[in-house]
């Protein structure tokens, strides 16, 4: 009984480290975000499209430490599993279709798609940090 505890508080432990890197990841996409609509450079951002593609990158690196997240805390059939990959599926056809330089859904500027996948990032992350918060609470 007692090793199964341990093994319970190490994976939720192994869940709270991997949030907080996602998180940290986080960071580096909200200052590519800030810096790029104020104006400021950005490493490897020449315009929206170029700004577009690397804060989908990051966002695709926060997203491999946010499903490790939620699948250690609430488990692959939770509705957070399900909701991030909807979201994500999006993302990743916008992005190829920013790849190919087309047009992305509805959306009418690479500038306009820039700033909807900075909020899909931060729905996912909320996602990801509430199914934890919520597993955390539960346990």
């Amino acid at each position: 009984m007692a090793d199964a505890t341990t093994a319970a508080k190490e994976g939720r432990g192994m869940a709270i480290g991997v949030a907080v890197i996602g998180t940290i990841i986080g960071l580096l996409a909200l200052y590519v975000l800030v810096a790029h609509l104020g104006g400021r450079s950005v490493p490897f951002v020449t315009d929206d499209r170029t700004a577009f593609i690397v804060l989908a990158v990051i966002g695709m690196v926060m997203c491999s430490f946010g499903i490790q997240t939620i699948l250690r805390s609430t488990g692959l059939l939770s509705p957070g599993t399900f909701i991030g990959a909807v979201l994500g599926i999006l993302v990743l056809i916008a992005f190829v279709l920013a790849l190919m330089n087309r047009p992305m859904f509805l959306l009418s500027s690479y500038r306009t798609g820039f700033i909807a996948l900075a909020i899909v990032m931060l729905a996912k992350w909320s996602v990801a940090t509430g199914s934890l918060i919520y597993s955390l609470a539960a346990n």
